[in-house]
């Protein structure tokens, strides 16, 4: 079996420190660091969908709210994303690292994170690609799966098992994202201030985040390489090559 320890975030927090190489460290750190140009000393920020809650690691911010669907030691509350709890405009960025493609109503979320953000507050998102290898890569795991005959944009039918917040669309990004006009018209709410694609070989040979996968374990430096490597094949084919994506979208 490829993929072992699926969603078990309390191993995934615990083996952190002590997994070999510096693989997941680079990662992480290339999927938060990002983000950290949006926070400051006064914000209220806010991740849904935590897991392991690693993002606390990697980012600072005066509030930096972790939540999740299922109960955490580290998680403030529990919060269902399509039912955002929080008060009208009351945040100044909203977190979603690979999230997303785990919701059954993508619609509910995208309309909560309009209420809940103030104007000109961001939602910071990450996530995956389904590329070619990517595709490949999920039959190959049988890890998660996708469907591109899902609708993201329709409130009432689920892209996902509603009842499992582990079940998984990798598709949603895709029918979300790829026509950014589309993604527009249904929320105006919503600009587009950054978009772009990454990974490869450094998703691949991570050895997983809420997961674990064989992989071969690399220092900093190499990894380095590996990114490089990573930035011109998804340059040549996005497609084929590129695993995440990352958008900042900014309330209007």
């Amino acid at each position: 079996m490829l993929v072992r320890y699926a969603g078990d975030a309390l191993r995934a927090r615990d083996e952190y420190a002590t997994r070999r190489g510096s693989n997941l460290k680079f990662l992480l750190n290339k999927r938060f660091s990002w983000m950290q140009q949006y926070l400051g000393a006064q914000t209220y920020a806010v991740e849904v969908g935590c897991g392991a809650g690693f993002s606390e690691l990697f980012l600072h911010s005066g509030t930096l709210e972790l939540t999740d669907a299922e109960p955490r030691p580290w998680a403030k509350r529990i919060v269902d994303a399509q039912e955002l709890p929080h008060a009208d405009a009351s945040l100044d960025v909203l977190i979603a690292n690979n999230v997303i493609h785990h919701i059954a109503y993508p619609d509910r979320f995208f309309r909560g994170a309009a209420r809940v953000l103030r104007p000109g507050g961001h939602l910071l998102i990450q996530e995956c690609n389904c590329s070619l290898t990517t595709r490949i890569a999920l039959r190959v795991t049988g890890h998660e799966g996708y469907d591109f005959s899902a609708d993201p944009f329709d409130p009432t039918r689920a892209c996902n098992d509603s009842s499992d917040p582990w079940s998984a669309n990798c598709a949603i990004p895709n029918l979300l994202f790829d026509d950014l006009d589309r993604f527009r018209d249904h929320y105006p709410q919503f600009a587009v201030v950054e978009s772009g694609m990454s990974e490869f070989f450094v998703q691949f040979n991570s050895g997983g985040v809420t997961a674990t996968v064989p992989y071969v374990p690399l220092p900093w430096a190499a990894l380095r390489v590996a990114d490089a490597i990573d930035r011109a094949l998804v340059a040549l084919s996005p497609s084929v090559f590129a695993s995440q994506r990352r958008l900042v979208l900014r309330r209007s």
